[in-house]
């Protein structure tokens, strides 16, 4: 191959392997970065490294972009938060909860007023 792969074929092979096979073509990543490497290096960018590639959230298992997870992580309804009262960790899901149950700080109306 002209490429330099190591792959040694009959000049009619070459435009079929070129199109189709060799690993040291270049090519743009197809999930959208905009990066471009070989093909064989895509394979790992496209599985390790790529911002576009998609990730499950560790807290709540949702499907997100790499380049998303900060925002989601802004108002994913797993991630524990601190009560702004209490200081109490809890997960976002469960704050209202912990805000009208739970939570030492709540200021309670007098019931008599």
């Amino acid at each position: 191959c002209g490429l330099k792969c190591g792959l040694v074929m009959c000049r009619e092979d070459m435009e079929q392997h070129l199109k189709r096979d060799c690993g040291m073509v270049r090519e743009k990543c197809r999930l959208g970065c905009g990066v471009e490497l070989t093909r064989d290096e895509l394979k790992l960018h496209v599985k390790d490294t790529c911002v576009q590639r998609i990730i499950r959230c560790e807290h709540c298992s949702i499907s997100v972009k790499l380049c998303d997870k900060p925002k989601h992580l802004e108002k994913c309804p797993r991630v524990r938060v601190a009560c702004e009262l209490c200081n109490v960790e809890t997960r976002r899901d469960a704050m209202t909860k912990h805000l009208s149950d739970d939570c030492k700080e709540k200021v309670l109306e007098c019931p008599f007023v």
